[in-house]
């Protein structure tokens, strides 16, 4: 293969092959505990949501589905930008090679994938949902949302739905989420 030559990675069939090594069930909170302990959190919560939330006000209709029962896991660690890079791509992990990291492959995120289509992480002052087929119209694969409410067009009310679901969580006062949620919509 000539040198300098991107590869692209075909996130959903890659994210298909590292499930084949990672069981469903209680591996998946342990997955999450592991990244709460590699982000130096100390206090983690993990919540059973049974609620519907409205859909009124989506980024894309295919997240419909999103508004209903999820699991949800907080803790008191919030996301630094190398996190938000590595969770938007699958095959550049921040804990590859990493010695002293709990989950130093950088892979058990993924297992999330067994119960949902479309992790949503909210941290600090953002929201983002995990599209790894690409279908809500996302050439990235991952798209941002602000939790700030600073003028008429924020996102926050805009696509006000996804922040509903996340009441309880992040008040409706603050613009800025003190720590990591992780919403699993579940299918």
């Amino acid at each position: 293969m000539p040198r300098n030559k991107e590869l692209t990675v075909d996130v959903a069939n890659r994210i298909s092959d590292i499930l084949d090594d990672y069981p469903a069930g209680p591996a998946i909170l342990r997955e999450i505990l592991q990244n709460t302990d590699d982000a130096g959190g100390r206090v983690q919560r993990f919540i059973l949501d049974t609620r519907s939330h409205t859909s009124e006000r989506l980024f894309d209709p295919v997240l419909n589905d999103c508004q209903g029962p999820a699991i949800i896991a907080c803790n008191d660690s919030s996301f630094q930008p190398k996190d938000w890079d590595a969770i938007c791509s699958i095959s550049n992990s921040s804990k590859k090679g990493d010695e002293r990291s709990t989950g130093k492959f950088g892979l058990g995120f993924c297992a999330c994938y067994h119960v949902t289509d479309y992790p949503h992480v909210l941290s600090g002052e953002q929201l983002i949902i995990l599209d790894p087929h690409k279908s809500i119209h996302s050439s990235s694969g991952c798209v941002a949302f602000s939790t700030r409410r600073s003028h008429d067009e924020a996102d926050r009310v805009q696509y006000a739905s996804h922040f509903d679901a996340f009441n309880g969580i992040l008040n409706p006062q603050d613009d800025i989420f003190d720590g990591t949620a992780i919403r699993l919509p579940l299918r």
